[in-house]
């Protein structure tokens, strides 16, 4: 097959939803088909997109413009997107951050738009407080698709519910995790418990906020803690004034971007994330693979790979209150957290072994098919 991936990502060189279509072009690369990504200019750049070129990957670069600069714009979309529309793909993937991307990228809309193969919409977020104004628009868009996907039953769900509509072809193929262990890594040593919260910084959906407020309460200062901080994002600065303001200073430190999963793992015996909005967290993911436990909230996916009390705990909702519930509740059994991390890495391989990029390559497969 010869098949295009349209990422709608901006303004990030890589993120969670790329993941899951480099897992994919590798293993399409490697079983003899020709793919073409079009994406964002920082992600094309990336050094994971530079070495699935040397595996064969062709790449276009988008370049946003200003809208308002009608004939600029017209002379980037030649320029740039023309060369997809001359790979002549066999079947297309939009690969999407959110069911809006497209919608609220007009040269890539265009762009989906003119190609007249098969196309499949893989998203890879929906939440509560993310509402369509334009849901009729939207309802448009998705009726030409041969088939939406989705990282969990709860995204595909809601968004049904949001667009007022039964998505043709519809499928769930949850992540899986890149990290493939036989056995958890070893469990930290010392009398401390190491925390880790490992997102983007960006408070809105990751809940770092919720977070250092639960902390902060007067039943968390004299417990033997340490919350480190994993990632980079737009809300570095308001993080660190929230440390000072709940004066974490002695308990909580960022440690930017760390490459190695496991290194981190390796550190820290827990995973906390209050997030509000998720599809199917792949930080959740490699933590169950290198066997921690994760406490985290009622969003996305979470409640179909987690069971409260067996293989991590799940708030009800991403608020200090319902998540120093949760917290205090996992604290309480505090010397079975090494089995209830062997018990998510256990629920962790299973997620791998129901091989999701093999299973997308079927599905386009199926698509193209001429008897489809």
């Amino acid at each position: 097959m010869k098949i295009a991936i349209i990422s709608t990502i901006e303004n990030y060189s890589w993120a969670g939803t790329e993941e899951v279509w480099a897992l994919f072009a590798k293993q399409a690369l490697s079983n003899g088909h020709d793919v073409m990504l079009a994406a964002h200019h920082k992600v094309a750049g990336s050094d994971n997109v530079k070495m699935l070129v040397q595996a064969g990957l062709k790449v276009v670069q988008r370049h946003p413009f200003r809208p308002m600069r009608i004939y600029l714009a017209k002379e980037k979309f030649s320029t740039e997107m023309k060369a997809l529309i001359d790979f002549k793909a066999d079947v297309v993937l939009i690969n999407s951050g959110s069911l809006f991307d497209v919608i609220n990228l007009p040269y890539v809309y265009r762009v989906c738009n003119l190609i007249k193969a098969p196309k499949v919409f893989f998203c890879h977020f929906v939440a509560e407080t993310l509402i369509p104004t334009n849901y009729k628009q939207l309802q448009s868009f998705f009726s030409t698709m041969d088939s939406v996907l989705f990282v969990s039953e709860h995204n595909k769900n809601l968004a049904e519910r949001q667009l007022a509509m039964k998505f043709k072809n519809a499928a769930v193929i949850a992540n899986g995790s890149k990290q493939v262990l036989t056995e958890p890594i070893s469990w930290p040593d010392g009398d401390t418990i190491n925390f880790a919260i490992v997102a983007r910084l960006e408070i809105m959906w990751k809940g770092h906020d919720v977070l250092l407020e639960t902390l902060s309460k007067p039943v968390w200062r004299n417990r033997k803690w340490q919350l480190n901080i994993y990632g980079e994002g737009p809300d570095i600065d308001y993080i660190k004034d929230l440390i000072a303001f709940y004066g974490l200073g002695d308990k909580v430190f960022l440690k930017g971007y760390v490459y190695d999963i496991k290194q981190v793992w390796a550190n820290n015996h827990a995973m906390l994330l209050p997030t509000r909005g998720e599809g199917m967290p792949l930080a959740v993911i490699e933590a169950m693979m290198c066997g921690r436990p994760v406490i985290t909230t009622d969003a996305g996916g979470n409640l179909e790979i987690l069971e409260t009390g067996v293989n991590g705990w799940v708030a009800d909702a991403a608020t200090s209150l319902s998540f120093g519930k949760i917290l205090e509740q996992a604290w309480r059994v505090l010397p079975e957290w090494k089995n209830i991390g062997i018990a998510a890495h256990v629920r962790a391989l299973k997620l791998v072994k129901d091989d999701p990029a093999g299973r997308l390559i079927q599905l386009l497969q199926r698509i193209t098919s001429p008897n489809n």
